[in-house]
C-alpha cells in the first residue's frame, strides 16, 4: 500500500467521533508499508452494533476504492510520460547514428570502404550506445534499427511520441514485419493501433494477437514457397538441463501443432476431472512423454485429434486472402488454410453469424436443449473468455451463470463462458460483471474502473479496406494462450460442464 498514516492515525486517535482520514504519502520504508493496512483492518473488526460495524466497513472500503483509483491514475500518466520519453530516446539514437555515419565518411580515402565492409556504421553506433549505458547489444541494435528507418516506423513512432503505445510494442512491430514492404508496415501499425470496442487501451494480449493476424493477413506474396521452405526445416530438438530435466521442441506444421496440443489438453481434462491430482502442464508433458516412447497411450479419457479452422467463405473460394484463426494457437495465411481444409478427411461444418458484427447466431445443430448444445450455442457466440483481455478459447472455460442459480435461469442468455480466473473474480464478488443492452459485459474492478467485452466478431479482418488486401480490425481477435498461472484460483481445474 503506497502510503503512510498520519500521527493521529498511528496512535489510532478520533477526531468527533468521525473516522480519521488517511493521507496519501509515498514512502519506501518496508515496515511502514507492511503495517500500512493494520489500522485500517482494525477499523473494519470494530464497531457499536451490527449495522454500525458495516457502515463503518463500507466507509472504509470506498476511501480505500478512491485512493486505489488514483494511485492508478498516476500509474497510467507515468507511462504515458515514459512512452513520450522513450520516443526521444530513440531520436537521440538517430541523431547519434547520423553522426557517426558522417564521421566514418570523413575518414581517409579508403578508410570508409574498409570500414563498412568489416563493421556497418550500425553496428558501430550500437556498440557505442551499450557501452556509454549498460544496454544490451541487441537491445540497442533493435532500437538503433527503428531509428533509422523512420519513415518504414513512422505510425508506430508518431503514437509513442503521444504516449500512446510503449517502446516494446515499437520493437515488436519492427521485428515481426522485417520481411515486408514499407506499406503493409504501415497497414500492420494502424491495426494493431485501432481502438479497442469500448474504448480502453489496447491490452498486451489483444496487441499481440491484433499484430500475429495483421502480419499473416498482409504477407500473402509468396506465402506458398515460405511456408514450404519452412516446412523443410521441421524437425525434433532436446536439450537437457542441469536439474535433471530437459526441454523438447517439435517443429512442423501449424495443423498438426494445433490438433497435437488440442489432443493433449482435452485428454488432460478428462484425467483431471476423473481426480488426477496432476497439474493440467503435467499431465500433458506425462501424456506427450507416454505416447512417444510407448505409441500411444492407455491413459483413460484419451481424445481424437482434431485442427479446428475457421475459415471465411470468401476465403475458402479464393476471393479473399485474408488471414484464417486456428482458435486458441494462432492465425495461418489463407493459402495454408486452404490447404488444410482441402485434405483428405476435412469436414466442412457452417458457423452462421452476422454480418455487420461477426456474432455467431447459432451452432450447426438441430438440437437447441439445455445440455451439450446449449453449451456449444455459448461457446460460439462468446468464442473466448468475457474477461477483460482474456483470450482463453470459450471451450476451455466455465459456463457462469451471470445472475446466479436458481435466481437466474440456465438460459443461453444468462449464460456466459469465463476462465476459471475471472469466473471465480466474480463468484467471489472481488469484480462484479454486468450485462449491457448491446450484447456487451461490463467489468468492474476493485479500484472502479470499468471494462467491457462483447461476443467475438467472427468476421473480424475478413473484409479488408477497398483497394488493398490489409487487415482490419473492428474488435479484439483471441491468440494462443494456455491456462493462467493463478493456481489459487484453481485456474488449472477442468470446466464443470
Amino acid at each position: 500500500m503506497p502510503y503512510t498514516l498520519s500521527p493521529p492515525e498511528r496512535h489510532g486517535a478520533r477526531s468527533g467521533g468521525r473516522w480519521p482520514v488517511l493521507r496519501m504519502e509515498w514512502s519506501a520504508d518496508p515496515e511502514q508499508l507492511a503495517h500500512a493496512l493494520d489500522p485500517v483492518l482494525a477499523r473494519l473488526s470494530e464497531g457499536q452494533g451490527q449495522g454500525h460495524g458495516r457502515a463503518r466497513a463500507a466507509t472504509a472500503l470506498e476511501g480505500l476504492a478512491r485512493a486505489g483509483e488514483r494511485v492508478l491514475a498516476q500509474i497510467q500518466a507515468l507511462e504515458v510520460a515514459k512512452a513520450r520519453l522513450e520516443a526521444d530516446l530513440l531520436a537521440a539514437y538517430g541523431a547519434l547514428a547520423m553522426i557517426e555515419a558522417q564521421q566514418v565518411d570523413a575518414l581517409p580515402a579508403g578508410a570508409a570502404a574498409r570500414v563498412s565492409a568489416r563493421v556497418s556504421p550500425e553496428r558501430v553506433v550500437t556498440e557505442e550506445i551499450a557501452l556509454a549505458t549498460g544496454v544490451g547489444v541487441g537491445e540497442v541494435a533493435r532500437r538503433v534499427a527503428v531509428a533509422t528507418a523512420p519513415r518504414r516506423h513512422r505510425v508506430m513512432v508518431a503514437a509513442l511520441a503521444r504516449g500512446e503505445t510503449s517502446l516494446h510494442r515499437v520493437l515488436q512491430v519492427a521485428s515481426d514485419t522485417t520481411a515486408l514492404p514499407e506499406a503493409d508496415v504501415t497497414a500492420v501499425a494502424r491495426a494493431v493501433l485501432a481502438p479497442t470496442r469500448d474504448g480502453q487501451p489496447v491490452a498486451q494480449r489483444t496487441f499481440t494477437a491484433r499484430l500475429r493476424r495483421s502480419v499473416a493477413s498482409v504477407a500473402t506474396r509468396g506465402a506458398a514457397e515460405r511456408h514450404a521452405h519452412a516446412r523443410s526445416r521441421r524437425g525434433v530438438f532436446g536439450r537437457l538441463t542441469d536439474d535433471g530435466m530437459g526441454w523438447l521442441t517439435v517443429t512442423t506444421d501449424a495443423a498438426s501443432i494445433a490438433a497435437v496440443m488440442d489432443r493433449l489438453d482435452t485428454t488432460a481434462r478428462g484425467l483431471r476431472g476423473a481426480g488426477d491430482a496432476r497439474s493440467l502442464e503435467q499431465l500433458r508433458a506425462d501424456l506427450a512423454t507416454d505416447a512417444l516412447l510407448n505409441r500411444g497411450t492407455s491413459e483413460p479419457g484419451d481424445a481424437a485429434a482434431l485442427a479446428w479452422i475457421v475459415v471465411p467463405f470468401e476465403v475458402a473460394t479464393g476471393e479473399a486472402d485474408t488471414a484464417c484463426e486456428l482458435p486458441g494457437h494462432g492465425w495461418v495465411t489463407a493459402t495454408h488454410a486452404r490447404e488444410i481444409i482441402t485434405r483428405p478427411g476435412s469436414v466442412w461444418a457452417t458457423l452462421p453469424v452476422d454480418l455487420p458484427t461477426g456474432r455467431a447466431l447459432s451452432r450447426p445443430t438441430r438440437s437447441y436443449r439445455p445440455t451439450r448444445a446449449m453449451v456449444e450455442h455459448v461457446q460460439a457466440v462468446d468464442g473466448v473468455c468475457r474477461g477483460p483481455d482474456c483470450q482463453v478459447p470459450a471451450t476451455r472455460c466455465d459456463l457462469d451463470h451471470e445472475t446466479p442459480w436458481p435466481t437466474g435461469p440456465t438460459s443461453v442468455g444468462n449464460l456466459h463462458a469465463k476462465h476459471r480466473l475471472h469466473h471465480n473474480l466474480k463468484t467471489d464478488g472481488i469484480w462484479t460483471s454486468t450485462p449491457t443492452p448491446d450484447d456487451g459485459l461490463a467489468w468492474t474492478t476493485l479500484t472502479g474502473r470499468s471494462y467491457t467485452t462483447h461476443p467475438k466478431n467472427w468476421r473480424d479482418g475478413a473484409d479488408p479496406p477497398a483497394g488493398r488486401g490489409g487487415p482490419t480490425t473492428s474488435s479484439d481477435p483471441p491468440q494462443a494462450q494456455g491456462d493462467s498461472g493463478h493456481r489459487h484460483l484453481g485456474a488449472h481445474d477442468p470446466p464443470p460442464f
